[in-house]
């Protein structure tokens, strides 16, 4: 097992871990807590930015300029959500989200105990960070266990300033938890329970569905092609059987999504968007389309990574690298966009320094897009237009880069954890004669 950080970075704390330490120092039990306590310390960074909303409210452009703004908390303000699960339902409250999402974010509302707007909105943001936080403790726990052997790509997710940038935007981290504990479900060879955690995942976004094209994918190199469509089957008629029953309870929280995405015009994060910041915007309906043309070109990139004849690639990395293809294919790529690569590329192998870079890039466009849209009401001190352009296709580079490392990251555990027997040797080999002089 290796260390939980690298070597320059553990000198801070004392270096690695030294050779005559005890095998239990080293056992996943016993590190495994430690590490995912680990996640305090981004998730604590997160909640400080989000210090002068909590106190002033999330209204105006003052949350952009202060860089705390949320979804959670403006659409909870928007859509009504404190009518809870209930009204969700009857259709008084409407989501262009997708059906695990929009649900939950209205049965949260109902949660909130009765105050004023300020006051309950504070209340819904602080549910959703604890919810956010155990989602985070799960998907770490899930790492770990992946990939026993690796437990410093825990520590790497646990640690993440991307959660500092990302994690309490949206409610994507739930989504990102359950393809990760479908993906142990899978490694713990019980298909029907992650295929049931994979349908439940379809219902909270799109890009699910690629990592469950991926599933099948990965399983011709590894040989596990029946239970991979065991569990893709399973996936299908959980997040099916689900669907049927919303569309006969209130169609519009099914077709609702479906109908904004059909509609979407270029949106920010999306090199779409260029033309438009450079004066000359796209027509209708190029959006959809070169999404549409981004689910071939991402089908096509997990065939080309799981065809490689040099190293079988595991589930997580063919994942990690057609997922980024969908994404940066999208009518827009939100801040939170970043969810839900990075953990897969982190279960893949990235390393530290493609980790933070990445992370680094992600903040630096977090930021400029929220000077963007405040320039809107102040010119003089917001972002103008060409350089927020310069700034995405920047970012699109670094996920370009993002994918090259996934390529060429080596696999350092079996597919299959299970030891191979090794052959007896033809005879007994004869005892050493002590010399002679």
């Amino acid at each position: 097992m290796r260390d939980l950080l690298p070597d320059d970075a553990s000198a801070v704390i004392g270096g690695p871990l030294g050779r005559r330490a005890a095998p239990r120092e080293r056992s996943l039990t016993r590190l495994l807590p430690f590490v995912v306590a680990l996640l305090l310390l981004p998730m604590s960074a997160a909640v400080l930015r989000q210090g002068h909303c909590m106190t002033n409210g999330w209204n105006g452009d003052d949350q952009f300029w202060r860089g705390c703004f949320s979804d959670l908390p403006a659409q909870y303000q928007i859509a009504g959500l404190e009518r809870g699960f209930s009204g969700w339902l009857a259709g008084d409250i409407r989501l262009d989200q997708m059906p695990l999402t929009s649900g939950l974010m209205a049965a949260l509302g109902g949660l909130v105990p009765d105050s004023g707007w300020l006051d309950a909105t504070r209340w819904y943001v602080v549910i959703w960070t604890v919810l956010i936080a155990l989602c985070l403790a799960v998907a770490v726990w899930c790492v770990a266990l992946i990939r026993p052997q690796r437990i410093d790509l825990a520590v790497q997710l646990a640690l993440s300033p991307i959660h500092v940038v990302a994690a309490l935007i949206s409610p994507d981290l739930v989504v990102v938890t359950l393809v990760l504990t479908a993906m142990l479900a899978d490694a713990r060879r019980r298909p029907i329970l992650a295929g049931v955690l994979l349908g439940l995942a379809l219902l909270g976004h799109a890009w699910v569905g690629l990592v469950a094209i991926a599933l099948l994918v990965a399983s011709r190199r590894r040989d596990r092609v029946p239970e991979a469509r065991r569990t893709v089957v399973t996936a299908v008629v959980i997040a099916g059987g689900i669907v049927v029953l919303l569309v006969l309870a209130s169609p519009h929280i099914v077709t609702g999504p479906l109908t904004a995405w059909w509609s979407e015009k270029p949106g920010y994060g999306s090199v779409l968007l260029i033309p438009e910041l450079a004066g000359h915007p796209l027509p209708d309906r190029v959006a959809p389309l070169f999404a549409l043309a981004g689910w071939v070109g991402a089908i096509w990139a997990a065939v080309v990574m799981a065809r490689r004849a040099w190293r079988p690639a595991t589930w997580a990395q063919v994942a990690a690298f057609s997922v980024p293809v969908l994404a940066l294919t999208g009518a827009s790529v939100p801040v939170q966009a970043a969810l839900w690569v990075l953990p897969l590329a982190i279960l893949a192998g990235v390393s530290w320094r493609t980790h933070l870079g990445f992370v680094a890039v992600e903040a630096v466009h977090a930021s400029a897009l929220w000077l963007h849209i405040g320039a809107a009401s102040d010119p003089d001190k917001g972002l103008p237009a060409a350089w927020y352009a310069v700034v995405v296709l920047g970012r699109a580079i670094a996920w370009c880069f993002l994918l090259w490392s996934v390529w060429y990251t080596p696999v350092d555990n079996p597919v299959d954890p299970a030891p191979r027997p090794q052959p007896l040797p033809d005879r007994e080999p004869r005892p050493q004669q002590p010399a002679t002089l």
